[in-house]
């Protein structure tokens, strides 16, 4: 379980940079960002960094579970967290997009 906390840890550092840069207001980095549908762009990135630091306090939880053992029950509890957590960022990330970035695609 090192080596799933490590991947974890690893993954929510560079999600973190990422949000970090997005809510500096670099709105290039977001995949659909269309500069003439977004009317608030300073909001825009601000919620989709909140987004990505919910999707890396995710990993992190699930990575600090992973580190508690190798038991079965801790295992499904990591993988819970994990599964919960992403849909909540994933889903809170779909909203953002449609509702400040003009539509999920």
């Amino acid at each position: 379980m090192i080596i799933y906390s490590g991947i974890m840890f690893v993954v929510a550092a560079a999600l973190i940079v990422f949000g970090v840069l997005i809510a500096q207001g670099n709105a290039n980095l977001i995949n659909c960002y269309r500069e003439e549908r977004v009317k608030d762009k300073a909001l825009y990135c601000k919620k989709i960094s909140q987004a990505l630091f919910i999707l890396a306090g995710t990993l992190v939880c699930s990575g600090i579970i992973g580190l508690l053992g190798e038991a079965d029950s801790i295992v499904l509890l990591g993988l819970g967290v994990l599964v919960v957590g992403m849909l909540f960022g994933v889903v809170h990330l779909f909203r953002v997009q449609k509702k400040y970035g003009g539509g999920v695609f």
